[in-house]
């Protein structure tokens, strides 16, 4: 089956990328402590052993995503638990982004459990407004009226209003204390509005999957095994960096972050 075949020849390349990168990034040290006269071959071979080396530090943030992306899919199939699952990605990434201490496990299932109700909420307002955008587009396209151009503007807005407020709201909600669900969400259409630059990109992270699927279904096909082991985080974690800014201003203006239970777990 081609499918299976793409599987097979997408990590047999990358693969060999990860080899190729590590031996030239080797070899390049290994040349600019020769032009100093202060290491050999044996010495740099020890050195790249070193857990605390950049190669391996950046394979050790690209394993926590891919586990934390493995999370977030396996407690998104209850349909649900998504807004918890969702709110236990953004937490981790919120550190990640923040350059802060974090345990993906931990983390995770702390903040799936801490919020699970307002998480839940929040999700549902968040589900039943993008079923109503695609719904609305699904039948303003069947005829083209005029009346059907106004339904597709609105259902098109509507779309992006969702999925701006519902990813900052999110992110907000794993990153401080909210008691309840459309106080975040309500501050997420307030961050929308006052960081247009950074919600520009947070549409851009949601929509370049749909978009990739629609354009280009041959590479949507072998992409397909990176998104399924990092798509979910690594979109979460870039909207995380475009959201920080905001988030390091809110903090040092004295807003209360989410406080955990360091027993739990």
């Amino acid at each position: 089956m081609s499918w299976v075949q793409s599987i097979v020849l997408f990590f047999s390349y990358l693969a060999w990328i990860l080899y190729a990168v590590g031996f030239v990034v080797a070899c390049a040290e290994c040349g600019l402590e020769y032009s100093s006269g202060r290491a050999d071959v044996k010495g740099t071979a020890m050195k790249k052993t070193n857990t605390d080396a950049p190669f391996f530090l950046l394979m050790g943030k690209i394993g926590d995503l891919v586990f934390a992306n493995v999370l977030w899919l396996v407690c998104c199939i209850p349909v649900v638990t998504a807004g918890a699952s969702t709110l236990g990605l953004f937490t981790v990434v919120n550190k990640l982004a923040a350059r802060e201490d974090y345990t993906v496990r931990t983390d995770f299932f702390k903040a799936f459990k801490r919020d699970f109700k307002q998480s839940t909420a929040l999700w549902l307002v968040v589900l039943l407004g993008g079923l109503a955008g695609f719904r609305g587009l699904q039948i303003a396209t069947a005829q083209d009226t005029a009346s059907n151009g106004v339904l597709a503007a609105a259902s098109f807005l509507l779309l992006l209003v969702v999925g701006c407020c519902g990813s900052w709201a999110f992110a907000l909600l794993a990153r401080f204390s909210y008691p309840k669900a459309l106080s975040a969400l309500a501050d997420g259409g307030r961050m929308t509005l006052a960081n247009l630059l950074p919600s520009v990109g947070i549409l851009a992270f949601l929509a370049w999957l749909p978009l990739l699927a629609k354009a280009a279904p041959a590479w949507f096909v072998y992409l397909a095994p990176l998104m399924l082991l990092i798509g979910g985080s690594g979109s979460a974690l870039g909207m995380a960096a475009l959201m920080r800014p905001a988030f390091a201003k809110l903090e040092k203006a004295g807003r209360k972050e989410e406080e955990t239970d360091p027993e739990e777990f």
